[in-house]
């Protein structure tokens, strides 16, 4: 089963009109067939928003709303990977903003996720090895210089045994500019599709 994970799409930190129409279709498609949403934020200055508040496109009672004191929402985000598991999940499709690592997130301690499911740090089961996670981050300059928290925990996903789909089309940078990572993300082992290309499986 697949899950959407949209990452800090709240309206500061995805400007985009044309990311955020486009990433409003695959929503919409999610809601209508009763598919896993779930928002992630890493925004300090975000930690006590209303969770309606939190993005662009109003998370309601069915969505999972969580917090993350790192980029890596797999690592800020107590037992994600495993609570994802136990609800066969086993392919992410990922999209947001993707600001740069220092501007993401704060660090610190884990926080918990909404209804029980939280993220331990990447390092569960499978999926690509850290070498390669690595390698890929280390062999390219655009990846390097601009991958934040939606590259971070596209390659901790990958870590944590889950497929990954990037929506190339629908992640942004700070200036609300389409990503240039594409390609180290493929090369870890990512798949990088069109949102319009992409369908959930239930």
């Amino acid at each position: 089963m697949d899950a959407l994970l949209l990452i800090d799409t709240d309206d500061a930190s995805y400007p985009s009109d044309d990311a955020m129409e486009t990433l409003g279709d695959i929503v919409t498609r999610t809601r209508a067939v009763g598919g896993v949403l779930i928002f992630a934020s890493t925004k300090a200055d975000l930690v006590d928003t209303p969770d309606e508040e939190l993005s662009i496109f109003v998370p309601d009672e069915e969505d999972l709303v969580l917090r993350s004191g790192s980029p890596d929402i797999f690592e800020g985000v107590d037992d994600l990977a495993a609570g994802l598991h136990d609800l066969s999940v086993d392919r992410i499709i990922i999209a947001g903003a993707d600001a740069t690592v220092g501007e993401a997130g704060t660090g610190g301690d884990g926080a918990t996720a909404a209804d029980g499911v939280t993220a331990g740090p990447a390092s569960q089961k499978g999926g690509a090895t850290a070498d390669q996670v690595e390698g890929a981050t280390d062999g390219s300059a655009d990846s390097a210089n601009a991958s934040g928290a939606v590259y971070a925990s596209a390659m901790a996903a990958l870590v944590c045994n889950f497929d990954v789909v990037v929506l190339s089309d629908s992640t942004t940078d700070p200036d609300g500019n389409l990503v240039a990572w594409g390609d180290a993300a493929a090369g870890a082992g990512a798949m990088v599709k069109k949102t319009a290309d992409t369908w959930l499986r239930m």
